[in-house]
């Protein structure tokens, strides 16, 4: 009876989780999701945050991403930044996470935003979280629309780890449409 409680109260908080899977929002869904936040200090502009999304990378619970697109606008007028917030989960020894490469693209150079232990099971076997800044240019979000292709992030590790993050057209589409109507 206890395994039987355990499971029902997993799968209720798992579907009460603020952080949706790739399958479950529609590109509706991803632009409605989108917060924008005016900043005025130091920098000022319009910060745009898509809603977060979780994605396995190798089918693997103990091998989590998530991710969600940002933009900032900046109040003087100059061309939006676009990036990439990837959070990868996995055990055992830090990957470090150093570049990404898109397909038919060159490698570029990721940020480390944060490293984090999140428990450890024993002295060896630890659950470890890398949180990564991957930038990307405009171009690379409307030519996978036009193509109707997800974009696809192969992120590369000092370790000799390879995770690749794929971002569905649904997400592009909603991120993308949020920030070009909100421009007019």
């Amino acid at each position: 009876m206890t395994k039987l409680a355990i499971t029902l109260t997993a799968l209720l908080l798992a579907g009460c989780s603020a952080t949706t899977s790739l399958t479950q929002k529609s590109s509706a869904e991803v632009r409605q999701g989108v917060t924008t936040i005016h900043s005025t200090i130091g920098n000022p502009g319009i910060a745009y945050s898509g809603p977060p999304m979780q994605a396995t990378t190798d089918g693997s619970d103990l091998n989590l991403v998530y991710y969600e697109l940002r933009a900032f606008e900046p109040e003087t007028g100059g061309s939006i930044r676009y990036r990439l917030v990837i959070d990868i989960t996995y055990r055992v020894s830090w990957r470090n996470y150093v570049s990404a490469a898109f397909s038919g693209r060159t490698k570029v150079n990721v940020t480390q935003l944060e490293k984090s232990v999140l428990n450890c099971t024993s002295v060896t076997t630890c659950m470890l979280e890398e949180t990564l800044e991957v930038p990307l240019e405009e171009e690379q979000i409307v030519s996978a629309l036009k193509r109707r292709e997800s974009l696809r992030v192969k992120l590369r590790a000092k370790s000799g780890h390879r995770s690749v993050v794929e971002i569905p057209t649904s997400y592009l589409m909603g991120f993308y449409a949020a920030i070009v109507n909100r421009q007019g």
